[in-house]
């Protein structure tokens, strides 16, 4: 039988990793909101069904939703350029195969093209960072598990960072990836999403918050 000491000292190591979250690499300094929206209604964001690609992109009673029936990514930005930002939605996946990806997107470099830094889930729980530029995509975080993410047709908060060279992605408040990148300097926000050889991909953005950033150097 173990000792009341060992089962002490086992318990405290429990609660330590419990509790342990990753540290961010960079501290941010949140600043002003430069947009807001809820998408209840149509605006400065396009729509567009392409049939022949299989993707669609279109306001609902739900939100702004983004579908692709393949492994291609469909996309959309808005009007706006930034260069620091802090990007935050709340997004439902609507399809039902977990096999997909979407996410936010910050700087990308024009509305025709899916060049950025992509911030993506996966309704299996996975999570990664990536660079898309010419239709290739790059991981600067690769495709790795994390507990964060609600799987499946469940609702999840996300928050990207692109600050700097700095990037980070947030699930539900938790830190789930990182890196740094120096490709791309500004642009263009907004969404993406892809299917896969499994199945397509529905998934609703209910909002979308902008706030300026800075890292902080205190």
């Amino acid at each position: 039988m173990p000792s009341k000491k060992i089962i002490i000292c086992c318990f405290l190591l429990f609660l330590m990793l419990a509790g342990c979250r990753q540290a961010p690499a960079e501290e941010v300094a949140v600043q002003e909101l430069l947009l807001e929206t809820d998408f209840i209604e149509p605006g400065a964001w396009p729509e567009e069904i392409n049939v022949e690609l299989g993707t669609a992109v279109q306001f609902t009673n739900s939100g702004y939703e983004l579908s692709s029936a393949s492994a291609t990514y469909v996309w959309s930005f808005g009007v706006e350029s930034y260069e620091n930002a802090v990007l935050e939605t709340t997004a439902q996946q609507l399809s039902r195969e977990p096999n997909n990806a979407y996410g936010l997107v910050c700087r990308a470099s024009s509305q025709d093209s899916p060049n950025g830094y992509y911030f993506l889930i996966s309704g299996d729980g996975l999570v990664s960072i990536r660079r898309v530029e010419r239709d290739l995509s790059s991981p600067i975080v690769d495709w790795q598990p994390h507990g964060a993410v609600r799987q499946g047709r469940r609702t999840n908060r996300l928050e990207a960072l692109c600050i700097g060279e700095y990037l980070a992605l947030y699930v539900n408040g938790q830190l789930v990836a990182e890196g740094t990148d120096g490709r791309f300097s500004q642009g263009f926000v907004g969404f993406a999403a892809s299917g896969s050889e499994d199945g397509s991909v529905q998934v609703t953005f209910n909002n979308l918050t902008v706030h300026a950033a800075e890292i902080d150097s205190q």
